[in-house]
């Protein structure tokens, strides 16, 4: 019985490869289409507009694959509340 090997499975993959490209684009797209229908379903419902907000932000970085716009963003807003709750 001859052993094969799966090429494929031992090459290093290349994080800036096609493939991986696609696979990245691909993940993304998923998660802005779940987070549009959670947005559009949760503006009707009791959601409250932070959570829209942050899910608005979060479906328009991974529409342009950037992945600092939450962040950045989620920080801002804490900011903002604390700079809000000290005043009188």
């Amino acid at each position: 019985m001859s052993q094969e090997t799966n090429p494929a499975a031992e090459a290093p993959v290349d994080p800036f490869s096609m493939a991986e490209a696609y696979k990245t684009y691909q993940r993304n797209m998923h998660r802005a289409e779940e987070l549009i229908y959670e947005l559009t379903k949760g503006a009707r419902g009791d959601v409250s507009e932070h959570d829209l907000l942050l899910m608005a932000v979060e479906a328009l970085g991974r529409m342009t694959d950037n992945t600092a716009l939450l962040p950045v963003v989620e920080k801002a807003l804490a900011a903002r509340a604390g700079k809000e709750a000290d005043t009188p």
